[in-house]
């Protein structure tokens, strides 16, 4: 779940991804570059693993790996000074208030004028 904001906005946002697919994309990029490869390698690896996984009917797999391809992918065209949130199992971002919550849990809202 890489979460981006792709408008025309020059403020780039940060960079949201799960913990599974950034320790994966972690461990899969450092792989290649011990190997002395680009990041594109990591990039095609993820990619082939996705369509490998769809291939098959595991739609989990597939998913996963879309993840780990999109954050590698984000992670790279993104500036530097861009963070990258990791998201728990039981977290989500909330885009509203641009921090980390608890998933199950909302944000409370006012309604304003009312009574």
């Amino acid at each position: 779940m890489v979460d981006f904001d792709d408008s025309d906005d020059p403020d780039e946002g940060p960079v949201i991804v799960r913990r599974a697919a950034y320790d994966e994309g972690r461990r899969l990029y450092a792989a290649v570059e011990a190997r002395g490869q680009g990041a594109h390698v990591a990039f095609d690896i993820a990619r082939d693993k996705a369509a490998a996984c769809r291939a098959s009917g595991d739609a989990l797999g597939a998913g996963f790996w879309s993840e780990v391809f999109d954050f590698l992918m984000w992670r790279e065209t993104v500036g530097g000074d861009v963070p990258t949130i990791v998201l728990e199992d039981d977290e989500v971002w909330d885009q509203a208030t641009g921090k980390i919550r608890k998933s199950g849990t909302q944000q409370k809202r006012s309604i304003k004028g009312a009574q």
